[in-house]
């Protein structure tokens, strides 16, 4: 959802598929959440079913907020690939200006046997850190175009452009794709027509970035409610409760408190409105 969303694109690097979410999620604009939700209220917080070929595979949770102290814009995530043949874990904390200014993230994915951290700083137009992949590491150390944002930003920054979200428009961006520790361009198209989906009219965003061709189906306010990646079968639902998107994944209490916080509980979204 990369939110968004991203999650869709870590099956094509791999020959085993490792997604990791996400095309990114908001309810409102930041700056209008800034004034409304001082005391770091959550502004999105949602369970996603995953699947591919239409079975259940894992599930992956998405919150964004705003730190009442610092004023700065952050997303965590938190994935669990555990049915029909995947073991996949994987969590990303990024943080952003309210402006969407890169500040620093943090992303793990582990298969239970190799495991990959990425921990990244911005200052400026430099972008610096430290890959740690299954015992090798590598330092990061480059120059970032100006208006370079973090992926997981996406429908936040179209919200806020000279277009905004809406049909039949198309966005260009270069953005930081967390998993890769790299830059690279992309474009999100929004089709001309909205879309119904139950009672819910949504906007269809067709995507390309990082290599990887993938659909967003958005509220106009920017929330994702689901993701297709067509070349490997791919889905992923925001559900009403955690209970639909887990269905029986096992994950420790302890495990969802170290990446959020807290125990999350997925219900500051449009379907619990």
């Amino acid at each position: 959802m990369r939110q968004s969303f991203r999650l869709e694109r870590r099956f094509s690097t791999r020959k085993v598929p490792i997604p990791m979410f996400m095309r990114t999620l908001l309810v409102i604009f930041v700056q209008i959440a800034l004034l409304n939700f001082a005391q770091a209220e959550v502004l999105f917080e949602g369970y996603y079913k995953v699947t591919q070929f239409k079975k259940h595979v894992g599930f992956f949770i998405l919150r964004n907020e705003i730190d009442a102290k610092t004023k700065h814009f952050k997303t965590t995530s938190f994935m669990r690939l555990g049915k029909n043949g995947f073991n996949m874990t994987e969590s990303l904390n990024a943080v952003s200006t309210t402006d969407f200014a890169p500040v620093s993230y943090s992303y793990l994915a582990t298969d239970g046997a190799k495991s990959k951290t990425i921990d990244v700083t911005f200052k400026g137009d430099t972008m610096s850190g430290l890959v740690l992949d299954n015992g090798e590491k590598a330092k990061i150390s480059k120059k970032i175009p100006k208006g370079t944002f973090l992926s997981s930003s996406l429908y936040y920054m179209m919200l806020n452009s000279k277009d905004g979200l809406k049909t039949g428009t198309k966005f260009e961006f270069t953005a930081v794709a967390e998993e890769l520790g790299d830059v690279t361009k992309g474009t999100s198209s929004i089709e001309k027509k909205m879309v119904s989906r139950g009672i819910m009219q949504l906007l269809k965003a067709n995507n390309s970035f990082a290599g990887m061709e993938y659909e967003n189906y958005i509220t106009n306010q920017g929330q994702n409610i689901s993701a297709l990646t067509p070349a490997t079968g791919i889905e992923t639902e925001l559900m009403k409760n955690s209970e639909e998107a887990v269905q029986g994944i096992k994950v420790s209490a302890g495990t969802l408190e170290k990446v959020f916080g807290n125990i999350p509980k997925g219900k500051t979204n449009v379907l619990n409105n």
